[in-house]
């Protein structure tokens, strides 16, 4: 029997799947398995409550004595090459925690904003898995109050709505508030003279959280009522996650000790979205609403667009929107058409995203650009991505050098300079210019008030 069937069977569903499938498999060699953790205080849950058990599962898998390290490293999620890697070091089977087939099989509006469809990347997995463990209720591990902190559309909410979703899944009472909404709900208690009643249902409840928090600024007697409630409910070990847009330390008008308590437990910040991310969610959506787009379109738009989730999904709705109207999939025009209110409205485009671009359109990877090489296949996008940095950004030339691979502004200039030149004498290339600057959503109001200046 395999050493994850032994571990199962051991192990509560709830344990297995929130602490032994989130582990990594660093390394195995016949009698040391190194397992990575996402961060310090995962790695010291797992070495106090399982290390012994999955030790023992690991001998018996393996027929002879075999040791366990965990440590904090390299952490990719329970990916398939993850689940590939933990299969050959303890076993032969590492069950996926995707949905059931009970949530598969459900109406989609409930499986929404769940944690089975919250897409992972680097930017936002402390956040997941923090969100994963207070869900499970293991708020003695550190991670009590959660702090989710970032800009508009890149979970947040998402990731509350998860919380609260499987802890009602298991019969818990779980309070749920936008920032306004407590305060409104506070301000009615106070005119009708029912504040005890109002203290009575944060008595009863067996978590608490908060969205926007932000907006808590400024109202002295709501943040006082806010103090109690985050009192007696930690005091009582009760999991309480609270997000905003920004973190607790740049939370103006708010109490310092209202901010020492958010601190006090697992600050998690949802970043940007990289490139990976954006094509992972544009795929998600696009095969959820049935929308068909080439691939190298939607790569093309993981590129472009530089908003949130909110807005790919927006994207996606036109998509879906558009694709009804026609039976054969979505063609460049048409698309390019769909994402005008996406691009067009961004203001200086980001060196990075310049340079992944014309890496894009010219075959590219991002590293070649950045190398060393050469070579006319390479130097002269090269040359047209220092352009684009020039004429688009307002990046200086020793900045657009460092962004390229560390190139002196002489060697930028140059490059600049031999572009601009066979752009004003060759209007196919000029046109070719023209399609990556709409590529890049720079606004003509940005275009016209920033001269190439060479």
């Amino acid at each position: 029997m395999s050493a994850c069937c032994l571990i199962e069977r051991e192990v509560s569903e709830k344990d297995y799947q929130t602490w032994i499938l989130e582990l990594n498999a660093a390394s195995f060699d016949g009698r040391v398995l190194t397992l990575a953790a996402p961060f310090g205080l995962f790695r010291d849950r797992v070495k106090q409550s399982f290390l012994p058990l999955i030790e023992k599962a690991v001998s018996s898998a393996a027929k002879s004595d075999c040791t366990v390290s965990v440590v904090v490293g390299a952490y990719a999620g329970t990916t398939p090459s993850t689940r590939e890697r933990y299969r050959h070091a303890v076993g032969k089977r590492v069950r996926s925690s995707g949905p059931t087939k009970a949530e598969r099989n459900g109406n989609k509006k409930q499986r929404e904003r769940s944690f089975e469809n919250f897409i992972v990347g680097d930017g936002n997995r402390l956040a997941y898995l923090g969100a994963i463990q207070l869900a499970d209720e293991n708020v003695a591990e550190g991670g009590n109050p959660l702090f989710l902190y970032g800009g508009v559309g890149l979970g947040k909410t998402h990731l509350l709505m998860a919380i609260a979703r499987r802890l009602r899944a298991r019969g818990k009472r779980v309070a749920y508030y936008q920032g306004e909404d407590f305060t409104r709900r506070m301000v009615e208690a106070l005119k009708l003279r029912r504040m005890e009643v109002f203290h009575r249902e944060f008595r009863s409840v067996d978590a608490f959280l908060v969205d926007d928090i932000q907006f808590l600024a400024g109202k002295k007697r709501t943040q006082q009522e806010l103090y109690h409630v985050f009192n007696l409910l930690h005091g009582a070990g009760k999991p309480i996650a609270l997000a905003s847009d920004r973190a607790p330390e740049e939370l103006e008008n708010m109490t310092p000790g209202l901010r020492s308590r958010f601190q006090g437990g697992l600050l998690a910040d949802l970043g940007p979205l990289d490139r990976d991310l954006r094509l992972r969610i544009l795929k998600a959506k696009l095969s959820e609403n049935g929308v068909s787009i080439d691939d190298h379109i939607v790569e093309r738009l993981a590129i472009q667009l530089q908003g949130s989730v909110r807005e790919l999904e927006g994207l996606v709705s036109r998509l879906k929107a558009a694709s009804s109207q026609q039976s054969l999939p979505l063609d460049d025009g048409v698309v390019e058409t769909m994402i005008t209110p996406y691009i067009g409205r961004r203001g200086p485009v980001d060196l990075e995203v310049v340079i992944e671009t014309v890496a894009w359109v010219h075959g590219l990877s991002r590293d070649e650009i950045l190398s060393r090489d050469r070579s006319r296949r390479v130097a002269w996008p090269r040359h047209i991505a220092a352009y684009m940095c020039r004429k688009l950004t307002s990046a200086s030339l020793p900045e657009i050098g460092h962004a390229l691979g560390g190139r002196n502004h002489t060697s930028i200039l140059r490059a600049v300079r031999s572009v601009s030149d066979r752009e004003a004498g060759d209007s196919s290339f000029a046109s070719r210019l023209q399609q990556m600057e709409k590529m890049l959503g720079a606004s003509p109001s940005l275009k016209r008030s920033q001269e190439l200046r060479v």
